[in-house]
């Protein structure tokens, strides 16, 4: 599984949302731990967190990384 597939799938990454090839690299080339760090600080500050500390269509959402 990609990094890319593992921020999907722990909706850090909008699955419709299209990524640039440079993202998708520079996505990939984080380390697992980076990637982990990422998905557990998700996890912990869960979905409430995220949704009300940002709105739909800002380009730096935290709830749904888009770099």
């Amino acid at each position: 599984m990609t990094n890319v597939e593992r921020l999907q799938a722990a909706k850090l990454i909008e699955v419709n949302h299209t990524l640039t090839p440079d993202e998708i690299n520079s996505i990939n080339q984080l380390s697992t731990a980076e990637v982990d760090a990422m998905i557990s600080v998700r996890s912990k500050l869960g979905d409430d967190f995220f949704n009300r500390k940002v709105q739909v269509g800002d380009s730096h959402r935290m709830g749904t990384l888009i770099l």
